[in-house]
């Protein structure tokens, strides 16, 4: 068997479906993994030997524990997953001389900042996921591999378990909806940040970067949103973070700074534009799947 260019990770999630779908756009041959029961990443014999039968120059990570409220109860899955995980990965790229793509997220700061958050500035975790999540940049930065870790926020994409998803399921359903108004952060389409990826490898970015779509919102106003391109007859209405207790705190505030990456690879389209065209390929695959 030739060497794959790369190996996804996680290849059957929300962001590995779309990494995997870019690559092959891209003509680079590659080996995927599409869950933990293809290659455990918290078993670093397993990571081992996956990694080394056929070797790659890069490894794409994007397997995670993604539930937020879950880490809190959940914890010491959490940081199996989300630090253990990246760490054996990180070793051995460093033994097989692969560069490792790791993903990690806007939660890793507290959201008391007035202004995006830039990549040098120190993080604060407020949940256990974030803690979780910080903690598998810190691994991968002390393992010794060449990276390229890209934190992220908002994710969405027409498969998978997201918010878009959530909001078009219950608006569907429901003639009101309660969503959060005092939580911002910028959306990102799962198939755009794939994209961003393979194009800030192309310019040769190493170490931190963060990627999202361009724009910034509420919950509330990407629900509204939601509904509204959706043709959507339900009537959206904000409430604050206090009416809807969650097990998981969230930072009020989570916007990235996208200045390092917009200066390799341009800017990114606007978080509403992309919305479109999730919605079109729900539509799409939704009447490709009827009866």
């Amino acid at each position: 068997m030739a060497a794959p260019d790369c190996v996804i990770i996680g290849s059957n999630g929300m962001l590995g479906r779309e990494l995997l779908a870019a690559c092959r756009r891209r003509h680079l041959a590659t080996r995927s993994f599409a869950d933990p029961q293809a290659m455990d990443i918290t078993d670093q014999t397993q990571v081992r030997r996956s990694l080394s039968e056929t070797p790659a120059s890069l490894v794409l990570n994007a397997a995670g524990y993604a539930d937020v409220d879950g880490s809190e109860t959940h914890r010491e899955l959490a940081d199996r997953v989300n630090r253990e995980g990246p760490a054996n990965l990180a070793r051995v790229c460093r033994e097989i001389g692969a560069t490792l793509v790791h993903y990690s997220t806007d939660y890793v700061f507290d959201g008391r900042a007035e202004r995006p958050y830039r990549i040098d500035d120190v993080p604060n975790p407020v949940n256990e996921y974030g803690r979780s999540k910080l903690a598998g940049e810190q691994e991968i930065a002390v393992a010794g591999s060449r990276h390229l870790i890209i934190r992220t926020s908002w994710l969405f994409a027409a498969h998978g378990r997201n918010f878009v998803r959530t909001i078009l399921d219950l608006a569907g359903r429901r003639s009101e909806l309660d969503v959060v108004d005092d939580q911002r952060g910028r959306p990102t389409f799962a198939a755009d940040l794939a994209d961003t990826t393979l194009d800030l490898l192309d310019h040769g970015a190493e170490g931190l970067f963060h990627a999202a779509n361009d724009g910034q919102c509420s919950w509330f106003e990407l629900a509204s949103t939601i509904v509204e391109q959706a043709g959507l007859d339900c009537r959206v209405r904000p409430c604050v973070t206090g009416d809807m207790p969650r097990p998981a705190a969230r930072p009020p505030f989570s916007v990235l700074d996208l200045s390092s990456t917009m200066t390799l690879v341009g800017p990114p389209r606007h978080w509403a534009e992309a919305l479109k065209d999730c919605l079109e390929q729900l539509t799409a695959d939704r009447a490709t799947n009827s009866p």
